[in-house]
């Protein structure tokens, strides 16, 4: 018993990098979406203030690669890339807790954010140049959208943020601990 090792734990490194990512998300989200309620609905697909959130998910997708850099580094370890995942999986399902937190202050704050928000898709939606039977069919979606749970919202954020910080994860165990 006396020679047996201790694996120091990850979970600060976890925390922190979630924290992280969490924040980066949540702003860009919001500077996204304040730049979409800024412009006129154009009708267009897409537009460079909504690419503003993606940008700011493709940012929260380096969580995993930065929890496995700050684990590896603090406690100059190595370790297998099936721990780098499973450290990017435990970022995203906590980035997705503490973005839904923030998310839930900021409808505090700013209480009409979100409805503002898919108002303004239901204008763009209008000015489309499609099939009237498939703007009917695209508002009453974005409406369903936003009457959307909670819950749901969670699901597909820890869906996105699960699968790209697993996969940074492993990029970031790779790099940064390899047993190699």
């Amino acid at each position: 018993m006396e020679n047996e090792q201790t694996t120091p734990s990850y979970w600060n490194s976890v925390i922190l990098a979630s924290l992280l990512t969490a924040i980066v998300v949540s702003i860009f989200t919001l500077i996204g979406g304040y730049m979409t309620l800024g412009s006129e609905p154009s009708g267009s697909l897409f537009s460079s203030a909504q690419l503003f959130s993606t940008l700011g998910c493709l940012i929260g997708a380096l969580g995993g690669l930065y929890a496995n850099w700050h684990y590896a580094k603090t406690f100059d370890i190595t370790y297998k890339i099936g721990k780098g995942a499973l450290i990017g999986l435990m970022v995203g399902a906590l980035a997705t807790v503490f973005s839904v937190l923030i998310g839930e202050i900021w409808n505090f704050i700013d209480p009409g954010f979100e409805e503002a928000l898919i108002d303004w898709n239901i204008q763009n939606f209008e000015a489309m140049q499609m099939p009237a039977e498939a703007k009917e069919q695209a508002i009453a979606s974005m409406e369903e959208q936003g009457a959307g749970t909670i819950w749901m919202r969670a699901l597909y954020s820890f869906i996105g943020l699960g699968i790209v910080n697993v996969i940074s994860g492993l990029i970031g165990a790779k790099v940064f601990a390899s047993e190699e």
